[in-house]
């Protein structure tokens, strides 16, 4: 016990003596030692100054996304079978899982929305050009590219008739939104997903967070009642061509009625007889194809949305005051030991140098 107290004491003690030889060293160095920690300090400064001006705004929306299996066919599929077409329906869907979010990172989906057009502040134009005006990075990430870049013009939102430059341009703003547009599950056990946009300008945030999302919801309708179009028209030839051909021969089985009033061979009997089962058959036809039209009308009114919105994002968004000084104390302490070590070596050096010149 009284070695371990002993030990104790000494050790304060070398703490003590170490520091009584410091201060004679910092007050024979203290002009070089401010100097290094004025650099510091403006360093730290500089530094926060930097951050403040490169701060972005954030603008979020909460949503759930519906539960999609891919075996949503329901209606379709039955009214596929009944036509005799196969797969209506596929095992699996884009729209669940980990394929939903990689859906999210794909070119299509972003090209979509860039030459979509929205209203900002009075005027409509595609937000690819509304992105290049206001984004505030020809100072920042950007400050390397041509000033005709973003004064450059998207004419044409047909994707497949896209000139070398507007994919060129494209796929610039498309890599800085990809990083910048995060969508992400908080709690694995809730079915909630939080969609974060990030940008220096908090309304181009705000109209970036809605349009992506409404571009995800129009691209899903589009591609989930793209089959129930395709058996539409099919559907619709069929009840066409049904109705023509029950017209016909209800048509000719009267005109034969009227011409043989008074029947008396057999064989004008069985015509007329196969006349009548030929429309009955076809009346039967008719009615049941009408029927699945109808019901694949419904199917395509009934799609619902994939996202429901569950808290929307909202202007103005609000922005904390960025605070200086952590960075900046953090600089001066980093650059008071710097300074006192590069002295100390210098020192050394110094001292070893006279020594060897002595001798």
């Amino acid at each position: 016990m009284q070695n371990e107290n002993k030990a104790e004491e000494n050790n304060i003690k070398y703490v003590l003596i170490q520091l009584l030889i410091f201060i004679p060293f910092l007050k024979k160095e203290w002009k070089k030692i401010v100097v290094g920690v004025l650099l510091g300090l403006v360093l730290g400064i500089g530094i926060e100054y930097k951050r403040n001006k490169e701060r972005t705004v954030t603008s979020k929306i909460i949503f759930l996304l519906e539960n999609d299996n891919g075996g949503g066919g329901g209606g379709l599929a039955d009214i596929a079978s009944s036509l005799g077409l196969g797969g209506a329906s596929t095992g699996s869907s884009m729209f669940s899982g980990e394929n939903f979010q990689e859906l999210l990172k794909t070119k299509i989906i972003y090209r979509k929305a860039l030459l979509t057009k929205v209203k900002y502040g009075n005027k409509e134009d595609f937000f690819g050009n509304i992105f290049l005006r206001h984004c505030q990075l020809q100072d920042n990430e950007w400050s390397k590219l041509p000033p005709q870049f973003f004064t450059y013009q998207f004419k044409n939102s047909n994707l497949n008739t896209l000139s070398a430059e507007d994919k060129n341009l494209l796929n610039t703003i498309y890599m800085y939104l990809k990083d910048n547009t995060v969508v992400k599950q908080n709690n694995s056990k809730s079915s909630f997903q939080t969609l974060s946009v990030q940008t220096r300008n908090d309304t181009l945030s705000y109209v970036w967070s809605k349009l992506f999302l409404k571009t995800v919801t129009d691209y899903y309708i589009e591609t989930k009642t793209k089959k129930s179009k395709e058996l539409l028209i099919v559907m619709e030839n069929r009840v066409d061509s049904l109705q023509s051909a029950l017209y016909y021969t209800q048509g000719k089985l009267a005109n034969y009625n009227d011409q043989n009033q008074q029947i008396i061979f057999q064989r004008a009997r069985i015509i007329a007889e196969r006349l009548q089962m030929t429309s009955s058959q076809l009346q039967g036809l008719y009615f049941e194809a009408s029927r699945s039209l109808d019901n694949l009308r419904f199917s395509l009114v009934k799609e619902a949305p994939l996202l429901t919105i569950i808290e929307d994002t909202e202007l103005p968004i609000l922005v904390e005051d960025y605070s200086y000084g952590a960075v900046t104390l953090l600089s001066v302490i980093i650059a008071f030991f710097l300074s006192c070590f590069s002295i100390y070596l210098y020192n050394l050096y110094k001292e070893y140098y006279v020594t060897k010149s002595a001798e």
